[in-house]
């Protein structure tokens, strides 16, 4: 029987988002002050500049709403970032049996650990009840994958472990 769990995720917004926000509409507003006085010179020309700059800063803004949806599929997992609802990209797509590692999150104890790509797929990295996963691919090389999963989403990727690999997440997980 197949089994198909999903979970979306909401990424929090920090301090850089927060930077761009703010710098966006500081360097909007400057542009308005500055093409204002022309608007009568330029008419048409000088709304339709204004009328882009509202749009461009609109799609800049909303492209900070990011979600992450976990899908798991007999045990296979696919990580997929969704920006404002409008653009979906896959950012993790493995099986069960490639996952070297599964288990509680610690940033202390993965700080000092090398991986080749790093993928932060929770609301933040500083979020409770984190779990994270590693996988060697040709492409990307050996990938640590940071997520917050729920209880029927672990379930259903602990399906998909190799025997040596889920008998560990069950130690580290007690």
């Amino acid at each position: 029987m197949d089994t198909f769990v999903e979970q979306i995720v909401a990424k929090q917004k920090d301090g850089k988002d927060y930077a761009i926000i703010a710098g966006s509409i500081l360097a909007a507003l400057i542009i308005v002050i500055l093409i204002f006085p022309y608007i009568f010179v330029f008419g048409i020309l000088a709304i339709l500049l204004l009328f882009g700059l509202g749009y461009g800063l609109w799609w800049l803004l909303s492209s900070l709403n990011i979600e992450y949806e976990y899908s798991v599929t007999n045990g296979d997992i696919d990580i997929d970032q969704i920006i404002a609802r409008r653009k979906r990209k896959r950012v993790v797509s493995v099986a069960g049996d490639k996952i070297e590692s599964l288990e509680p999150f610690s940033a202390d104890e993965y700080a000092v650990r090398k991986f080749d790509r790093r993928v932060i797929a929770a609301p933040s990295a500083n979020a409770s009840d984190l779990w994270c996963f590693s996988y060697r691919s040709k492409k990307n090389g050996h990938t640590l994958v940071v997520f917050q999963p729920e209880q029927r989403v672990l379930e259903a990727l602990k399906s998909g472990l190799s025997a040596l690999v889920l008998r560990e997440t069950n130690k580290k997980s007690r």
